[in-house]
């Protein structure tokens, strides 16, 4: 399984993102299968969206079974586990940026293995690091993390910085080691971001203050006042 360069690092990628989606289930009242399901297609997703774009051979999980069987073991462990085991919130995001780290470069080299351009490189590592955890959002009702859900830190702007990392960085870095490093940026951005409250300026309306996130999603709060 692991004889090609960062193969390791995938495995640990589907590992952690099914942990992500399993998580998600928190206070959701949500049975095991559905839980399996988000475990699934939170590590599946972004990879299988960036397969069908690309075009190149089969959707990856479809040749290497393992990536389904991982997710779903991981999705049953942390089932059991959550329910003797309390988490601080933080844990969640931070395994959920180790995730994005792994799925980015991974999804660059997939690209830049299929010829693409660079900006179709940095566009394919975003799709598959963030992909996943946007059906989990949906699925379980929450603000997709991509449009500045969650707390609103930067998100798949991190991604976005180790990609062009990593493409600026090719033919001047070794590229295992250019690899390791544009996972890294991802990482401390993403870090940063969450620990440091960094924010992208967010879309105001002339005559429009911004909403708080509990506002947005009870509009009729405001309309009964």
């Amino acid at each position: 399984m692991f004889s090609q360069p960062l193969l390791a690092a995938e495995f640990l990628g589907t590992v952690v993102f099914a942990i992500t989606g399993a998580l998600a289930a928190t206070g959701k009242r949500i049975d095991i299968f559905g839980v399996m399901v988000l475990a699934v297609v939170t590590a599946v997703g972004g990879g299988t969206i960036r397969d069908l774009t690309i075009n190149n051979g089969p959707i990856f999980w479809l040749e290497e079974t393992w990536y389904i069987s991982t997710a779903l073991i991981a999705g049953l462990v942390t089932f059991i586990l959550a329910r003797y085991l309390r988490y601080p919130r933080r844990l969640l995001l931070i395994f959920d940026a180790a995730g994005i780290s792994l799925f980015a470069i991974i999804g660059a080299q997939k690209a830049q293995m299929a010829d693409l351009s660079p900006l179709l490189v940095v566009m394919m590592a975003c799709i598959t690091a963030v992909a996943g955890g946007l059906i989990r959002d949906v699925l379980t009702n929450e603000d997709p993390m991509i449009l500045g859900g969650g707390d609103g830190e930067l998100y798949a702007t991190c991604t976005i910085l180790g990609a062009m990392v990593f493409v600026l960085g090719e033919g001047y870095i070794d590229p295992i080691l250019l690899s390791y490093l544009a996972m890294l940026v991802i990482f401390l951005t993403r870090l940063a971001a969450i620990f440091g409250n960094l924010r992208l300026p967010k879309f105001i309306d002339a005559g429009h203050r911004l909403e708080s996130h509990e506002e947005a999603r009870n509009p009729s709060k405001d309309s009964d006042q």
